[in-house]
């Protein structure tokens, strides 16, 4: 098979144990558990992959071997990774009140400058797919792809985000050298999601999936949501709360991008059932103990026959950045896929299996069988 090529928009814990776990399936040190679709799909394997151009903001980071990085992490240590130098990206406030050294290309060019830079990296080094894995944002929403260019124009950066940023200049890139590109939203901002991304997709014969992968908690709210619903049972409210010590979780105490990651993980209950449940489903807290680890509780009080209450209580303990990357080695080769089948936009089987918050919201089991069925080119009875 052809080599997929692809770039890393944020190189923490997910972005390293991904191309860390790339390498060592390719040495066979490892094996493919945690990949939802396994060793092969539609030929794909994990030797077909190549990360070849990354970004950063971290000054640490910058001009640095992605390797020697990667290496950094404890848990990653005497594991190989690309030696590919990381470049200088865009930070835009993404990492607003974290102890990092910021030297970030927007504190020193404008954003025209800075966006033709990155789609010029991007065209140069062949890229097929693209993966934001930055920190969690505040939201920002746009109508059209006009907008985000005028925002870039005029050097607005109160108006823009890193992640609508990367994803405007990957699907330019696409554009000048007439050639899609997928790009992969791994976070809780407005990509596929968005009307604007979604017609530059369309125009540039590009993918983009999103928005921000379901690993853990979520899937199984919406599973558990099915069950209910089949037994017709009544839920009467549910919590989901998850406490963890890494930095996407010290961040999230900014409240406006725990309102982001809320309404991601918000919205399965209602759609699925079909009736509003009074609910809390957010990340509650930081607590450095934890690390990447993160500490899971679901509470589901609900009435079944005769109109007894039982409820429902699920506790445990979620490694978030392996997880991610697991669905990330499928994802980079599903986008690829996609692009083959010279699909653009968004993929709906894709999507709604992979994220947290795409379009009408089912039962993860049900977005599986879509999925399957998509990959074998039959139509979803779902």
């Amino acid at each position: 098979m052809n080599q997929i090529r692809f770039c890393l928009i944020g190189t923490g814990y997910v972005g390293c144990t991904l191309v860390s776990g790339i390498e060592q399936l390719k040495q066979q040190k490892i094996d493919y558990t945690g990949v939802p679709l396994g060793e092969q799909v539609e030929g794909y394997t994990a030797q077909d992959l190549s990360c070849v151009l990354a970004f950063d903001v971290d000054g640490k980071k910058i001009g640095k071997p992605l390797d020697l990085i990667s290496k950094s992490y404890p848990e990653l240590q005497g594991n190989a990774a690309p030696t590919i130098t990381i470049q200088q990206g865009v930070e835009l406030g993404s990492l607003d009140g974290m102890p990092i050294t910021i030297k970030s290309l927007d504190q020193r060019v404008s954003l025209a400058d800075a966006c033709n830079a990155v789609s010029r990296m991007i065209r140069d080094t062949e890229i097929d797919v693209v993966i934001i894995a930055t920190p969690t944002e505040a939201m920002q929403t746009f109508a059209t792809y006009d907008e985000i260019g005028d925002a870039i124009a005029k050097n607005n950066k109160e108006r823009l985000t890193a992640s609508i940023f990367y994803a405007y200049a990957a699907l330019m890139a696409a554009r000048e050298r007439k050639r899609g590109i997928c790009v992969i939203n791994g976070i809780p901002s407005e990509i596929a999601n968005s009307p604007a991304f979604i017609a530059l997709a369309q125009e540039t014969n590009s993918i983009v999936i999103g928005d921000d992968l379901s690993t853990g908690q979520s899937r199984l709210l919406s599973d558990m949501m099915e069950h209910f619903k089949e037994l017709n049972r009544t839920v009467t409210s549910l919590v989901g709360a998850n406490w963890g010590g890494n930095m996407d979780f010290c961040r999230l105490q900014d409240s406006k991008r725990n309102e982001s990651k809320k309404k991601t993980k918000t919205g399965c209950a209602s759609d699925i059932l079909g009736y509003e449940v009074p609910s809390d489903i957010r990340p509650h807290g930081y607590l450095p103990p934890l690390g990447d680890r993160k500490a899971v509780l679901i509470h589901v009080p609900y009435k079944t026959f005769g109109g007894i209450e039982d409820e429902l209580f699920i506790v445990g303990r979620n490694t978030d950045s392996p997880a991610a990357a697991g669905m990330l080695v499928d994802l980079v080769r599903l986008g690829k896929i996609a692009l083959d089948r010279r699909c653009a936009g968004a993929v709906s089987p894709i999507n709604g299996f992979y994220c947290k918050r795409w379009g009408k919201q089912k039962s993860k089991v049900l977005h599986f069988q879509d999925l399957c069925a998509w990959l074998h080119g039959e139509k979803s009875a779902i």
